[in-house]
């Protein structure tokens, strides 16, 4: 807390002041984009330093009762990752954890749920029909396909909102030339908060299933619900369960596989199946130098390689892609290497202790005040269903010959798992690499995820209008004020 306290002051000097001030007023005068890139970067920093300031909102100060505890404290938590995410932070220990709340990127006094009616207006379901439908396909011409696999990926790891109350759910009126085939449309509420009185003032808010943090959590397993963790352990050598083709194994009772999970699909498995073999082999270089490390000692460890590795290829790599802004592209950057450079930080290590000059990795811890969380506006901004393509084409990694042609259908839920049995995982990431996915766009919303069966009990959803719903729903202002509250 005494590094916090240090931070916010050091950024309320008046030099700051006066320094986040001018920021801002170039960046709403001629916007960072149209700077040169390093006048551009220097308002950002000032824009950065506001949203710090002002834009994380602790959720956790609303009336609590009952919360989530973590367990006893062992020698364990100063070395590994938990299953519920406590521990990360050792002074904090139920801080990130399954079951704590989202936080909030606004004002809390803006954080509020519509009204009934409002939620409905205008009617999610004509939005998703008449913005987001897609007429033709509109490819993002700069990314491929391994993009789109990677965001699903990582929001597995980072956030859920659980899988919805079935008893009680919102429905949507339906026009007279709508011809859904499953009248009426409905969509399940977001659970509530069980640490939330009832009839406590303030906003709603809702519990994050996941932990959410960068811990490979979707990979080891973790978090609130269970029905989506594969086998794990093979209990030798600190490895992960895999084929002996390379290919995941699922359990054979569908009811616990994950590719009876509403999300999964062909691209998804592929991620998995990458980085549990990935897993194995941090484990066979862990004990080629440590031969005496025991089947646990070299599964934990194994672990927080990939989880840094991860957290390495988001920022660094798959950011500065999907935002691929010259002055984002070296902002990224210098988060996860600092200003000096990459060449600097491995020639020399860290050069300074300033998080600008020498990244963020191994700088002072700083919560700026507020308990980590993820928010509820952080998880809206992460609903990228637009990359998604409705048809793909999967060639050999050898000739570039054409192997075969797929819906999105035919390689979503179990039928995804199938195509992984049947094509090389080599001819997998090849076609993925060599196709663009869809751009971040209106009127190009998947043709498939508006009328989505689900796996495991074949009810009908229009993702497109749930989204707009659920944003609603969660208390997102609408867009043109939610700019305003970032200070756009």
């Amino acid at each position: 807390m005494a590094n916090q306290q240090q931070s916010q002051g050091y950024r309320d000097t008046p030099f700051w002041k006066a320094y986040d001030g001018i920021a801002q007023a170039i960046d709403h005068w001629i916007g960072w984009p149209r700077l040169p890139k390093w006048l551009g970067i220097l308002v950002i920093i000032g824009v950065r330093n506001i949203l710090r300031q002002q834009n994380l909102q602790d959720t956790s100060s609303l009336p609590t009762q009952n919360p989530v505890q973590p367990g006893p404290k062992t020698t364990a938590t100063l070395s590994e990752r938990t299953a519920d995410g406590s521990y990360n932070d050792l002074q904090q220990p139920s801080m990130g954890m399954a079951g704590t709340r989202f936080g909030r990127n606004i004002p809390l006094s803006q954080a509020y749920q519509e009204s009934p009616a409002d939620l409905m207006s205008p009617n999610p379901r004509t939005v998703s029909r008449e913005l987001l439908t897609r007429t033709a396909f509109q490819p993002a011409t700069t990314l491929n396909m391994l993009a789109a696999t990677w965001i699903q990926f990582m929001v597995k790891d980072w956030f859920s909102h659980g899988e919805g109350d079935p008893d009680h759910t919102y429905e949507l009126p339906l026009a007279r030339d709508d011809q859904w085939p499953q009248p009426p449309l409905t969509v399940m509420k977001t659970l509530q908060d069980p640490t939330r009185p009832p009839g406590s003032e303030g906003p709603q808010t809702y519990i994050n299933h996941e932990t959410p943090w960068w811990d490979g959590s979707h990979i080891y397993g973790g978090g609130i619900d269970p029905k989506d963790k594969l086998p794990r352990r093979t209990g030798t050598d600190g490895k992960l369960i895999i084929g002996p083709d390379g290919r995941l194994m699922f359990p054979d009772d569908p009811k616990v596989s994950p590719d009876r999970v509403p999300g999964w699909w062909l691209g998804l498995e592929m991620m998995f199946t990458l980085f549990v073999l990935e897993h194995n082999a941090v484990c066979d270089a862990l004990k080629r130098v440590y031969p005496t490390w025991t089947d646990e000692e070299l599964y934990q460890r194994a672990r927080l390689v990939i989880s840094a590795l991860i957290a390495k290829i988001h920022t660094v790599e798959w950011t500065p892609a999907i935002i691929a802004h010259p002055t984002t592209v070296t902002a990224l950057h210098a988060n996860w290497w600092g200003l000096a450079g990459q060449k600097v930080r491995q020639t020399f290590g860290r050069i300074s202790k300033s998080e600008v000059i020498s990244g963020i990795p191994g700088s002072a811890t700083d919560q700026f005040g507020v308990p980590y969380s993820l928010t509820e506006e952080f998880s809206v901004v992460y609903r990228m269903h637009p990359l998604i393509p409705d048809d793909y084409t999967f060639r050999s990694a050898t000739d570039d010959s054409e192997l075969q042609q797929s819906t999105f259908r035919d390689i979503a839920g179990p039928y995804g798992h199938e195509v992984a049995g049947k094509l090389a995982p080599a001819d997998l990431f090849y076609s993925f690499g060599i196709a663009n996915p869809g751009a971040l766009v209106l009127n190009n919303y998947p043709r498939f995820l508006q009328e989505f069966q689900r796996p495991d009990n074949d009810r009908l959803m229009d993702l497109a209008a749930t989204d707009i719903l659920r944003t609603r729903e969660l208390g997102v202002p609408r867009y043109n004020q939610f700019r305003r509250l970032l200070h756009l």
